[in-house]
């Protein structure tokens, strides 16, 4: 999969779609509330789209440990869309915030989030994750101009 990212000639995929995708791949999901406002967003990107969604909610029902609810939306904010992805679990411990997508792990390969960087990276865009602990993660994720198409 580390192989294939970046492999692909990019093209305009519909977000929430690509979340509904990944949502499917994922058997516990049944049991999560899941908000996703995305289905008018498209974006440049590539099938490893999904797979970043998928990475991100697989994170959320493995370290989450309480996670009822997961929530993808969207904003503008000047020349850039911003991506939000929450969930209401455990979040991430302050110590932790700067090694999560180093391969740092608690309890897993420490290679979901790690590879997550590693695709927003190949799209030109970024990541910071910046929920509050104890309350649930909140990856956002900036898309510049540059590299959105469509909204």
């Amino acid at each position: 999969m580390y192989e294939k990212i970046g492999s692909e000639q990019p093209s305009n995929v519909n977000v929430g779609e690509s979340f509904d995708q990944a949502i499917k791949f994922l058997p516990k999901v049944d049991k999560i509330k899941v908000t996703n406002e995305c289905l008018s967003l498209t974006v440049l990107a590539d099938s490893m789209l999904r797979q970043l969604f998928y990475n991100l909610i697989d994170n959320s029902l493995r370290h989450g440990k309480k996670v009822t609810e997961i929530k993808l939306r969207y904003s503008q904010y000047g020349n850039a869309t911003r991506l939000l992805y929450e969930d209401n679990g455990v979040g991430v411990a302050m110590d932790n915030k700067d090694k999560i997508f180093e391969g740092f792990t608690i309890g897993g390969t420490g290679l979901g989030l790690k590879l997550v960087k590693k695709m927003i990276e190949a799209y030109g865009w970024s990541i910071k994750e910046n929920g509050i602990p104890e309350t649930g993660a909140r990856f956002e994720i900036t898309i510049t101009v540059a590299n959105d198409y469509s909204i």
